[in-house]
């Protein structure tokens, strides 16, 4: 029976695992790029916010089941 389970394993721990570094790296590179903008003079506020969102949905990783 465990070898069932382990292909499903591998897949949530694949997927915590993007969700967990995956999106918080994504929100720095685009809260990067909103800050690189803003110095310009051309301040983006939805990319801020964007930014601020992925970074925080890192923390959905809690939501995937333990394998």
């Amino acid at each position: 029976m465990a070898r069932a389970d382990a292909p499903r394993s591998t897949l949530l721990l694949a997927v915590k695992m993007a969700l967990r570094f995956g999106l918080p790296l994504i929100g720095l590179l685009v809260f990067g790029r909103a800050v690189l903008l803003s110095v310009g003079g051309d301040i983006e506020h939805g990319l801020f916010a964007l930014g601020v969102i992925l970074i925080l949905a890192g923390f959905t990783s809690k939501l995937v089941p333990r394998a």
